[in-house]
C-alpha cells in the first residue's frame, strides 16, 4: 500500500488497521522535520475516549504496537510531538482506524444436500495472507488453511487464525440443529503455580434436546463413568463452574497445585439421556517459576544471565519482574524476556534474587543467591584502644575487608621515608608504642583474584601524637630556661667573686683613710680660678666638678673610680674614689651622670 502524507510531518502506511480479539496490531507510523531543533516529545491520541499513550519513537520511527487487543482499543488513533523549537503539536489526520474482531463459523447452502460451506468470519478484513486452522468436533482437519472450507459431515466446526490457535472460534453445528459437540479455545495451558486459569468451553446439542447435568473431569483420575470435579475432596474450593445449560461450558481453576495437572473435559446428558464427552480434552500443566543462572559461578567483570524458568512454556504476552533482597531490580541491568542480564557484573550485583509474573507478583520464585567472586575492597584499618595511647602501651592494629573468596594473607607495612618496611602478617598485630615504632601503618589484603592497600593510620593517633610533641616541646623550653638561669647564676657567682678580689686589691692599694660615697661631688679650687695648673706645680692641686646623675632607664654599674696621680699622702686628699651604686631614691632624683679624670700635671 503506498504511503499517505497527512497535514504536517507524520506519516502512515496505511489508514486503518484490522486486528484480532485477544492479539497484538502495530500501527505503522514515520515523522520528520526539517526546522532547527530537536525531538522533545511525542505520543498518540484517541479521539474517542481521549485516551493518550506516550511515546519514545527512535529514529524517526514512532510505530505503535497494541498488546491483547479488546473491544476497548477500537478507534481512530493520530501521533502527534514536539520540538524544542516549536512548542505546537505537531500532527496528522485522519490518524490510524483501530477495528477490533474475533472470529465466527457461518455456514453458507451451496445448494447440496451432502455438503456445506464453513467461512471463518470477522468484522472486518484481516490480512489477506493470513493462514487459519480448522477444527472438526475438537481436532484438527489437516491441510485446511484457507478462511472457507467445504465439509461433508454432520459435526461441529471451529476456527482460528494460525499463529493465535488459543483465540479459536466458538464450535457451530453443520448441518443446524444435528450435532453434538464441545469446543475449547486451547488445547494445551500451562499454568503457575497457585494462579487461577480459565479454560473457555461452548458445547452443542440437538435443538430438541434439553440439558440434564453438566459436569467437568480429569481423564487421568476419572473412572467410567468420569466423576464430577465438583465431587472431590482434592477439588474441594479449587473449580468454578462459570457455564449454562445452553451454550457455554467454561471452567476455573482456582489456586491450581502442582497435582491439579492433568486432561479436563467437559461431560453433559440430556433430558433425553444422551451423554456427550468433549474428548480429546485440555491438557493443564502446572510449573512453579525457579531462577537459574549461567554460568553458575562468575567473577566481577564477566557477564552472568538469570533465567526465570517454568517446566512449560508460559503464554508468550507475560510479563517477568526481578527482584534483587526482596527490592525490584530497576538499575542499569536488562530484561528480556524471562532473563536478566548482568553485563559486566560487579560485587555490588551479588545477593538473593527472585521473579515473578507481572499480575502475580505474590507467587514468585524462591531465593537464589548469586555468588559473584571479586578482590578485596573496602579496606581499612582500626586502633585499639582508640584513645589513652602513651609511650610504652600496647596497641593492636585490626585489618578488616571485604573480599569473595574471603582473604587468606594480611600484611602490615611500616612507612619510612619513600619505603614501607614489613612489620608482620595476620588480620592483627600487637606492639608496645616507642619511638622506633611510632609511625604511618598500613595493611595489604590478598585473596586468589588480587590485593588492596589501606589508607595510612597513624600510631599514635595523630591528637596523641600531638599531644606528646607539645609536651616535649615543653619540656626542652623548660630544660633550656633552667639551662641559661644556671649559667647566668654561675656568671653572676663569677662576677661577684671578681668584684670581691677587686675591692680587695683597691683596699691594699689605697690608704687607710680610703671612703665610699654613695653620692660625691668633688671640686677642686684655688685663690685665683683663673689661675693655670702647670706641669711644675707639684703642690697645687685642681679638682674637677665630678656629678654622677644615672640614667633611670640605664643599668648603673656596680662602681666608679676617679683617679688623680699620687705624689705623697700630703699632696693628695683622696688618690681614689669608689662610688658604689646609689640607691633606687637617689637615681630617681637625677637625670643623668657625668664625670671627668683631671689628672695633676
Amino acid at each position: 500500500m503506498s504511503a499517505v502524507q497527512c497535514v504536517g510531518d507524520v506519516l502512515y502506511s496505511t489508514t486503518s488497521v484490522c486486528g484480532l480479539k485477544g492479539a497484538s496490531v502495530v500501527l505503522p507510523c514515520a515523522y520528520r522535520y526539517s526546522w532547527i531543533g530537536h525531538y522533545w516529545r511525542g505520543e498518540w491520541y484517541e479521539e474517542r475516549s481521549g485516551r493518550v499513550r506516550g511515546h519514545n519513537p527512535p529514529n524517526y520511527d514512532c510505530s505503535l504496537k497494541i498488546d491483547k487487543l479488546t473491544d476497548d482499543h477500537s478507534g481512530v488513533y493520530q501521533f502527534r510531538f514536539y520540538t524544542t523549537l516549536h512548542r505546537s503539536w505537531i500532527t496528522s489526520k485522519p490518524g490510524i482506524t483501530v477495528t477490533v474482531t474475533d472470529l465466527k463459523v457461518k455456514e453458507i447452502d451451496v445448494g447440496d444436500e451432502n455438503q456445506a460451506k464453513v467461512t471463518c468470519s470477522t468484522s472486518c478484513s484481516l490480512h489477506s495472507e493470513l493462514q487459519y486452522v480448522w477444527y472438526k468436533t475438537g481436532q484438527t482437519l489437516q491441510d485446511r488453511t484457507t478462511a472457507s472450507i467445504l465439509v461433508y459431515e454432520v459435526a461441529s466446526y471451529s476456527c482460528a487464525v494460525s499463529g493465535h490457535e488459543a483465540l479459536r472460534s466458538p464450535a457451530k453445528c453443520v448441518p443446524d440443529k444435528q450435532c453434538w459437540g464441545v469446543t475449547y479455545s486451547y488445547e494445551n495451558s500451562c499454568v503457575l503455580l497457585g494462579s487461577a486459569v480459565d479454560i473457555p468451553c461452548t458445547y452443542l446439542h440437538p435443538k430438541d434436546d434439553s440439558i440434564n447435568n453438566t459436569f467437568w473431569f480429569n481423564k487421568q483420575k476419572s473412572n467410567n463413568p468420569p466423576e464430577d470435579l465438583n465431587l472431590a475432596d482434592e477439588y474441594k474450593n479449587h473449580v468454578e463452574y462459570l457455564g449454562n445449560n445452553k451454550s457455554s461450558c467454561t471452567l476455573r481453576l482456582k489456586d491450581i497445585r502442582v497435582s491439579h495437572s492433568g486432561e479436563y473435559a467437559f461431560r453433559f446428558t440430556t433430558t433425553e439421556g444422551e451423554s456427550y464427552s468433549g474428548l480429546p480434552g485440555v491438557n493443564i500443566s502446572v510449573t512453579a517459576l525457579q531462577v537459574l543462572t549461567h554460568p553458575e559461578a562468575v567473577t566481577e567483570g564477566e557477564r552472568v544471565t538469570l533465567t526465570c524458568d517454568t517446566t512449560c512454556a508460559l503464554s508468550k504476552d507475560l510479563t517477568f519482574i526481578w527482584y534483587k533482597n526482596g527490592q525490584p531490580v530497576t538499575y542499569k541491568h536488562t530484561t528480556r524476556d524471562n532473563k536478566l542480564h548482568l553485563n559486566p557484573v560487579s560485587s555490588e550485583d551479588a545477593g538473593s534474587y527472585s521473579c515473578a509474573v507481572k499480575g502475580h507478583e505474590s507467587l514468585s520464585s524462591n531465593d537464589v543467591s548469586l555468588n559473584v567472586r571479586y578482590r578485596p575492597t573496602h579496606v581499612s584499618v582500626s586502633i585499639s584502644p582508640s584513645d589513652g595511647i602513651k609511650e610504652g602501651t600496647s596497641v593492636t592494629l585490626t585489618c578488616s575487608s571485604d573480599a569473595n573468596p574471603p582473604v587468606h594473607t594480611y600484611t602490615w607495612y611500616m612507612k619510612s621515608g619513600a619505603e614501607s618496611l614489613v612489620r608482620g602478617t595476620g588480620e592483627s598485630i600487637s606492639f608496645n608504642v616507642t619511638s622506633n615504632t611510632s609511625g604511618l601503618y598500613y595493611c595489604e589484603a590478598q585473596n586468589e583474584l588480587g590485593s588492596q592497600n589501606s589508607t595510612d593510620a597513624a600510631v599514635p593517633p595523630k591528637e596523641v601524637a600531638a599531644m606528646i610533641l607539645t609536651a616535649t616541646i615543653t619540656t626542652l623550653i623548660i630544660l633550656a630556661v633552667l639551662l641559661m638561669l644556671g649559667i647566668l647564676r654561675l656568671s653572676s657567682k663569677k662576677k661577684a667573686k671578681m668584684t670581691a678580689d677587686t675591692r680587695t686589691t683597691n683596699a691594699n692599694t689605697q690608704s687607710d683613710a680610703g671612703l665610699v660615697y654613695s653620692t660625691v661631688t668633688v671640686r677642686a679650687t684655688t685663690s685665683d680660678p683663673t689661675q693655670r695648673v702647670t706641669t711644675h706645680d707639684q703642690d697645687d692641686v685642681q679638682y674637677a666638678n665630678v656629678q654622677i646623675n644615672p640614667s633611670k632607664r640605664q643599668e648603673v654599674p656596680l662602681y666608679s673610680t676617679v683617679q688623680m696621680p699620687q705624689s705623697s699622702a700630703q699632696d693628695v686628699a683622696n688618690a681614689s674614689v669608689q662610688f658604689h651604686r646609689r640607691s633606687a631614691a637617689t637615681r630617681a632624683e637625677d637625670d643623668s651622670v657625668t664625670y671627668s679624670t683631671v689628672h695633676k700635671q
